[in-house]
């Protein structure tokens, strides 16, 4: 290290080695970034969103059940049986696949894998006994809404089960899979922001060691410029500075994918999934008069789930309801008049709203009309059974149910509007992500080659004056 040409190539190892040190750590946190999004984008998010769909099925299922009982002997209400059948084999196998994709993804947690097979067993004993109540029912030649009491019997049984058993455990396997999503992106977070301090650290190093090498040299060959030199300094501020944004720019992405995606997504197929039972909860008001006021209540419990508003009965709720699509967009909250109104809550409310993507305000209008108009069919099914019109309230429940105009329909079709948005902003969100990385694979290395060729030209003609 005492002569000029043992310092100089000291030197260019050193510059040579830390280029090498930022291309290691570049690549590094650009795969951590790739590994994010294809968990986010392939894996874990569609297996979340797979295994809410899992409590929507098995719900309609249930309510299925419970409108094919209703009808009795006549096979023409709503829809027709024959369709609420199909529709009931529909959703057996949508809840299959569902439970394929929990299984896969709580593979290895013990708890969560006899969880799903409790779930999987559990639709086994359920099929079992609602087979059972049809046959019963069917054998009675009930009329509708004169369920045959053993075909009650065992329906009470089936949906206990399905309401102690299954929908808890479907409905818990929803909430750990949002709980692995998110772990999973802030472990992927941690680790690319980590990487970018690398990055930048090494990348202000690189600099620092090219500009010290270039300082040498204009000191000891006196001469003031290195173009290769510069290339190279210049060259790797911009790899750094490009590495640093596109992480940045797809981190960016990556959440904008998870919150106003695949959260609010999964947000609102619990709403049309809840929203789904309180269509059982109305076919069991009518079929079920020893526990009609339990069916009421609970209705009203699960309706608070999917929009809230400060009421204690039905009938203040339908009135809550109802003022909503009016005042939209400005939802009801604490005014003077009452400051410990908490707001409009729920799965449809505050949340919904803030999720929204921008300039599509009018779709969850769209929603909140149609569940509004589910209320009032509500309110006018329950004052019919009030006065004792069993015929008419059945008429109107099945009215409801209607597999083409009813207002459960336009609910549902309305709600998955919504949440195609944000399957589709979750979908561009991924896609954009990939993007601002993939022009990395090839430009990253092809980068530091670049910078090493640059360095070796620029030391290469002084060392060549000492041989």
């Amino acid at each position: 290290m005492r002569t000029t040409p043992a310092r100089l190539r000291a030197l260019t190892l050193l510059c040579l080695l830390i280029i090498a040190g930022l291309f290691g750590s570049a690549t590094v946190t650009l795969n951590q970034a790739r590994d994010g999004l294809t968990v986010l984008g392939r894996d874990a998010g569609p297996q979340a969103m797979a295994t809410t769909e899992l409590y929507l099925a098995l719900a309609d299922m249930d309510a299925v059940v419970a409108d094919v009982l209703l009808m009795g002997t006549d096979h023409d209400l709503g829809s027709g049986r024959d369709e609420a059948l199909a529709q009931y084999d529909a959703s057996r196998a949508r809840a299959n696949e569902a439970l394929l994709q929990a299984a896969s993804l709580t593979e290895g947690d013990t708890v969560e894998e006899f969880n799903v097979q409790a779930v999987l067993d559990g639709m086994g004993t359920y099929d079992q006994k609602v087979g059972e109540a049809r046959l019963l029912n069917d054998e009675a030649q009930a009329p509708p809404g004169d369920v045959d009491p053993r075909a009650l019997e065992v329906y009470r049984e089936a949906t206990r089960l399905m309401h102690t058993e299954l929908l808890p455990k479907a409905f818990n396997l929803g909430l750990d899979s949002s709980a692995i999503v998110r772990a999973n992106h802030e472990a992927g977070r941690s680790s690319v922001a980590l990487g970018l301090v690398w990055v930048g650290v090494v990348g202000a190093a690189a600099v620092t060691a090219l500009i010290g090498l270039q300082l040498y040299l204009r000191v000891r060959f006196r001469r003031r410029f290195n173009a290769p030199l510069l290339a190279a300094t210049a060259g790797t501020v911009a790899l750094t500075l490009g590495v640093v944004l596109a992480l940045n720019s797809s981190g960016a992405h990556q959440s904008g994918a998870r919150d106003e995606g695949l959260d609010a997504a999964m947000a609102l197929a619990r709403a049309g999934a809840i929203a789904t039972d309180m269509q059982a909860d109305q076919s069991r008001y009518l079929l079920d008069d020893d526990f009609a006021d339990n069916y009421q209540q609970v209705y009203l419990e699960r309706a608070q789930q999917v929009l809230f508003r400060p009421a204690s009965t039905l009938t203040d709720y339908y009135e809550a309801i109802g003022e909503i699509p009016d005042a939209y967009p400005d939802l009801p909250g604490p005014d003077s008049t009452d400051p410990r109104d908490p707001g409009t809550l729920g799965y449809l409310g505050q949340s919904a709203q803030a999720s929204l993507l921008s300039g599509r305000e009018d779709a969850l209008a769209e929603v909140l009309s149609a569940y509004s108009a589910l209320q009032e069919e509500d309110q006018r099914m329950r004052a019919a059974a009030e006065r004792g019109d069993t015929a008419a309230a059945i008429d109107i429940r099945m009215g409801v149910a209607h597999a083409d105009d009813g207002v459960f329909t336009a609910y549902t079709d309305a709600l998955d509007g919504l949440t195609d948005l944000h399957r589709e902003e979750f979908t561009t969100g991924i896609r954009r992500g990939d993007a601002a990385l993939s022009h990395w694979s090839w430009g990253l290395p092809l980068g530091s080659l670049v910078l090493l060729a640059l360095v070796v030209a620029g030391v290469r003609p002084r060392l060549a004056e000492y041989r």
